[in-house]
Order: structure tokens, then C-alpha cells, then sequence
């Protein structure tokens, strides 16, 4: 049984007090997500934290990022002149 807009909603207020700086993309973000009857306190991509746990939306939107960013970093023609 998925849980109530209204609980949801709850959730998103209570997550969002431990990201106070949370940017106006990473809220719509959020917003969509719970929308979709999803908790704030998982994520699309099921990505973990070093003990195994979900990681909350906007947290795993971080960690996403900025794994494309050191991704995109270890293959830029300027990176692999360097090796």
C-alpha cells in the first residue's frame, strides 16, 4: 500500500529541514519525485551509502552528479594528456 499525499508531504517538509541548501533545481526535482507518490527518503537510482542504506533524493542527486563530473573529468581530451 503506497502511502497518502499528505504523509508524503510531511516527509518532504521533514527531509527538507536537513537540506536547508538545497537549490531551486534539486526542490522541483524533489517535488516531482513525491509527486509520484515516492518517500524523499529514497531515490530513483537505489544508490547507497557506504553502509549499504538508500540514500535520500537529494543527497543521491549530489552523489550522481558529481560522479558524472569526475567521470566526464577522467575522459577529457585534457585528462588524458596528462597519463
Amino acid at each position: 500500500m503506497k502511502p497518502s499525499n499528505a504523509y508524503l508531504r510531511q516527509e518532504m517538509r521533514s527531509y527538507l529541514a536537513t537540506v536547508p541548501d538545497a537549490t531551486e533545481q534539486e526542490l522541483a526535482a524533489l517535488n516531482a519525485w513525491v509527486r509520484q507518490g515516492n518517500s524523499p527518503y529514497c531515490n530513483p537510482s537505489h544508490i547507497a551509502d557506504e553502509q549499504g542504506r538508500e540514500m535520500p533524493f537529494i543527497h543521491a542527486l549530489r552523489a550522481e552528479r558529481e560522479l558524472a563530473e569526475d567521470y566526464d573529468a577522467s575522459i577529457s581530451p585534457k585528462a588524458a594528456l596528462t597519463k
